[in-house]
Order: structure tokens, then sequence, then C-alpha cells
């Protein structure tokens, strides 16, 4: 079976991500951060585009795979707004997780 790969980084949706951030005001709310990650489920809607063929295979759905995918909220913020985390980085530890819920 195919394996998941380092994709292409979305440098628009990092953008997105960033502007809807900036667009909730100041503050270091955990909870604005989260819903600027998630806003419009741009990230997921990307990485489900690109990989649902082989995610399908080994048994995700979509909504199996937003519930690994919010175990990884807090490296996506590291990765779009605090630039904690590159691209790459993200990418493998969101292929681990993916990798030990196996979809069933």
């Amino acid at each position: 079976m195919a394996s998941l790969s380092i994709l292409e980084e979305p440098t628009d949706i990092k953008r997105f991500i960033k502007a809807m951030r900036t667009s909730m005001g100041r503050g270091e709310d955990i909870d604005y951060d989260s819903l600027a990650v998630w806003a419009l489920n741009k990230f997921p809607k990307y990485l489900w585009r690109k990989w649902s063929p082989i995610l399908r295979a080994k048994g995700y759905t979509w909504q199996k795979f937003l519930r690994v995918l919010k175990f990884h909220t807090g490296d996506i913020i590291m990765w779009a707004l605090a630039g904690e985390l590159d691209w790459e980085e993200l990418i493998k530890r969101i292929i681990i997780s993916l990798e030990r819920y196996r979809g069933g």
C-alpha cells in the first residue's frame, strides 16, 4: 500500500490562517489561535484532497481524519502562527499519527 508523502507547503493557507488570527484582535488566547487554524477547514481540506485515496484505502473517513488531525492543533499553530515548527516536521508528525490510528 502506498504511503503518505510530504506535500508542498501551502503558503496561501498559512497566510489565510495568519489573516484570520489577526482579524480576531489582540491577545494570546489559545481559543483564537485554534479558531484561526480551523477556519473554513482550509488546512484539513488541503491534506485530504492530496491524501484521500491513500487514507480511504487505510480505512479513513473525512470525520476520522479530522479527529486525528485535531490532535495536531498545537503543531499547526506552531507552524502557521508562531513560526516555531517547519512544514516538513509538521507533516511528519501528522503522518505518524495517521499511521498509528490507521483509520479503523
